[in-house]
């Protein structure tokens, strides 16, 4: 697990390096106006995305390692396209009948790319949650990797080399970046399936689909909580206040690497258990690991001066130093929520992380309305930050009152740091 652990974490190092490259090239040749686009863009593939993982989402993690692949890779494939048709259906609705809605989450010239790319995405997370679930994290790695540098070179290729200096370059580099990522996993997954047997495949389904019904419903509270945000933003104050806060937020989810590695292996080793006091062990030990390390990261962040991020990104960014300020608490929240959530979910019981983010996206309704109109991107940060904190205390409040943990069980002991040094240690035997 530790082995995971670092291999998993190492990747997302390599590849957060090469998200900020990207962060920093496309601020600086598009500026806020432009990042604004780009923010909208990614928030409209991931909302479909939320719509296929009903079926083709975490839940096919969990089931995967308990029945055969077939019978789950064909009705996601099958689902996708639904999906899809459906997202077509609904934007040609909203482009007729509520015409300022459209606008507001779909770029003008951009509905093909987003139902394209949100195709191309689905196809590919699939595949990856397939890897994941048969604990193939090392291939899922190198995959990953594979997709993050296709993105950073084509991208340099356009701007730099062919003089492409635009949305479009973006939009084309995204395409090969999920293309290649869908085509070798697809190759990987494909030489796994084994059996061709579909006998039973409609009782995997309908398991499927209950599980990810609630697991997709708290995700969708999730997502709600993290770029709700971003509309109220374009209404009040416009595409440029849009790129600057979603520049905040790609700087300042790039730490949520750790937890996010951390919680991935932790989600596949529990989803492979029945031992619960090894799940409850386990949980309470990443989770101190994880949110020791973002707070490291965040203070690097914080004090880093502002002249420095408006070199680095450009001079429409002066005010990025303040929304990482804003966003800092709900970055170490984030770190504890995610170790929670895998927990819950690797145990089956994804209703504890939906209720958990429906009381954040109450929060962030009522933070919303109240700081974004007269604050702007800070105030925008300021509810993110609310509504993570809040889901974090509910999850932790159920974990107590389950598990019956003390509070100084969370707290780091001498045999935390041994076991955090030793883990370093190991980093070296790591193939």
């Amino acid at each position: 697990m530790i082995k995971n652990i670092l291999g998993t974490t190492s990747t997302r190092i390599l590849n957060a390096i090469l998200n900020l490259a990207i962060l920093v090239i496309l601020t600086r040749e598009l500026g806020s106006e432009g990042f604004g686009v780009i923010v909208i863009i990614l928030i409209a593939i991931t909302i479909i995305q939320l719509l296929v993982d009903l079926i083709a989402g975490s839940a096919i993690i969990y089931f995967s390692s308990r029945t055969d692949l077939i019978k789950l890779i064909i009705p996601s494939y099958i689902w996708i396209a639904i999906v899809i048709g459906l997202a077509w259906i609904i934007f040609l609705s909203l482009k007729i009948f509520f015409i300022d809605i459209y606008y507001l989450i779909i770029p003008p010239t951009y509905e093909f790319d987003i139902l394209a790319l949100s195709l191309l995405n689905a196809l590919m997370l699939t595949n990856y949650n397939l890897l994941l679930g048969r604990k193939r994290i090392g291939i899922y790695n190198v995959i990953f990797t594979i997709q993050i540098l296709t993105l950073f070179l084509t991208l340099i290729y356009r701007m730099y080399i062919i003089k492409e200096v635009s949305i479009d370059a973006w939009v084309y580099s995204v395409y090969c970046a999920y293309g290649i990522g869908f085509i070798l996993s697809f190759i990987v997954v494909i030489s796994k399936i084994g059996s061709l047997k579909l006998q039973g495949t409609l009782k995997v389904i309908k398991q499927v689909f209950y599980y990810g019904l609630v697991t997709q419903l708290a995700n969708i509270l999730h997502i709600a909580n993290k770029r709700i945000s971003v509309y109220f933003l374009k209404a009040f104050t416009g595409l440029s206040s849009v790129g600057v806060y979603g520049a905040g937020i790609q700087l300042t989810e790039g730490l949520r690497l750790i937890g996010q590695s951390i919680s991935l292996v932790q989600f596949t080793e529990i989803s492979n258990s029945n031992d619960k006091k090894f799940a409850v062990s386990i949980t309470i030990k990443l989770m101190k690991f994880s949110v020791l390390l973002t707070s490291f990261a965040v203070l690097i962040l914080l004090i880093i001066p502002t002249s420095v991020y408006s070199l680095i990104f450009g001079s429409d960014f002066n005010d990025l130093k303040y929304v990482i300020i804003a966003l800092s608490p709900g970055v170490i929240a984030l770190s504890s929520n995610t170790i929670f959530s895998h927990y819950f979910s690797g145990l089956g019981r994804p209703s504890i992380s939906l209720l958990a983010n429906g009381i954040g996206f109450v929060v962030t309704l009522a933070f919303a309305i109240l700081l974004i109109p007269f604050f702007g991107f800070i105030g925008a940060a300021a509810t993110a930050s609310a509504s993570y904190i809040s889901s974090v205390i509910y999850q932790y409040v159920i974990f107590k009152k389950e598990t019956g943990t003390k509070l100084e069980q969370w707290l780091p002991v001498k045999n935390d740091f041994i076991d955090f040094f030793k883990i370093l240690n190991n980093l070296k035997k790591v193939k």
